[in-house]
């Protein structure tokens, strides 16, 4: 089986509580306690769906509020948490403010985010109550195939990008031999605030291509789970991890030789190693890592690094199918998709005491 590739950049220091006393502990909250404080979407009709491919979100807790990428709908969503109020940001178009598919957003400062839009292969910049700021591109971005594939923003130096080396006829052509498999590079990069490069951070293996038999339609498959990848705030170092029949995860150092950047193993005590399904680097450092098990659930794993070792410092088990889009401090934001592709966004809180997701859906008004 083909390794599947998944690029996370890891940061910040932030602790959590630990599942197990045979684990390294550390004093934080404990991942496995969770209350819901929101369930967004789910309504009675498929055909009004308030969400549709939400690829990311932003949790600002000072404000009460989270933010979603519903790309879908070409639009974000602001969601008052305390209130239950929705605003919707953006809309369909080319314009300024406007989107065409939005894919990921990250904090901007403190008052601001900044979203790109994968089919015009622009990012702008919105206030947090929803004004329009401006756009801007990164020089290279959207020529030979070229994406973002992941943004953020890192503390005092400035935003980092990551992108993909581009089409795969840039590495497979007509002559290459069907089954050949070839990974494209990911090169992550400083911008400033006009988008222009000011660094390039490091460069490491990213999405499998593999020729098909098809040699008449030139037919490329892409291993879209390879192709995902995910950064975090805070800087220091990217971290490779690849599953497929084993999980690996491999820190590259930063500022290191850039062709052949130096490589650590990370393999935390209780790390799963079969059946991942989604390797997530939260905003503050911590690590989760989610199986499916038996039963049609998502068990997630988290760990932290100590200034020792990593160690694992939670588990807890959701229904259905789930992925995390966003973790901060005590909150998390989580997507959970049915058999039929309707999608229901959940903001759960670590609360004392409280060891289940209550599944009270909040009512909410639009603005």
């Amino acid at each position: 089986m083909s390794r599947l590739v998944l690029v996370v950049l890891l940061v910040l220091q932030v602790a959590c509580g630990s599942e197990s006393s045979e684990l390294p502990m550390m004093e934080s909250p404990q991942w496995e306690r969770l209350d819901t404080l929101a369930v967004l979407g789910g309504g009675p009709t498929w055909t009004e769906p308030p969400f549709y491919q939400v690829s990311d979100a932003v949790l600002d807790n000072e404000r009460d509020i989270v933010f979603l990428v519903n790309g879908g709908d070409a639009e974000i969503i602001r969601y008052d948490i305390g209130s239950g109020q929705i605003r919707r940001i953006g809309r369909r178009g080319d314009g300024p403010g406007e989107f065409r598919r939005p894919l990921w957003m990250e904090p901007y400062g403190p008052d601001s985010l900044l979203v790109y839009d994968r089919d015009v292969t622009r990012f702008s910049v919105f206030s947090r109550s929803g004004r329009f700021g401006r756009n801007f591109r990164v020089s290279g971005t959207g020529l030979g195939g070229k994406q973002a594939t992941a943004v953020t923003q890192v503390g005092g130096a400035g935003v980092w990008v990551a992108i993909s080396s581009g089409l795969p006829q840039v590495l497979l052509v007509p002559e290459t031999p069907p089954g050949t498999k070839e990974r494209d590079t990911l090169t992550v990069i400083a911008i400033t605030d006009e988008g222009h490069i000011r660094d390039t951070i490091a460069r490491v293996p990213h999405a499998l291509w593999e020729r098909l038999p098809d040699s008449t339609s030139f037919n490329i498959r892409r291993d879209w789970d390879a192709g995902g990848a995910m950064i975090a705030g805070g800087g220091g170092r990217l971290f490779l991890a690849a599953f497929g029949d084993s999980l690996e995860v491999f820190a590259f150092g930063v500022g290191s030789d850039l062709e052949a950047p130096s490589r650590d193993t990370v393999a935390p005590e209780g790390m799963p190693r079969h059946d991942v399904s989604q390797v997530f680097a939260g905003r503050e450092g911590s690590l989760w890592i989610a199986t499916a098990s038996a039963g049609d659930s998502t068990v997630f794993h988290v760990f932290e690094q100590s200034p020792a070792a990593w160690a694992r410092t939670g588990t807890f088990t959701l229904d259905g199918t789930v992925r995390i889009l966003d973790g901060v401090q005590d909150r998390a934001v989580f997507s959970h998709r049915d058999q039929l592709g309707r999608e229901t966004i959940r903001v759960a809180q670590l609360v004392e005491g409280s060891s289940y997701f209550r599944d009270t859906h909040i009512s909410h008004s639009q603005s």
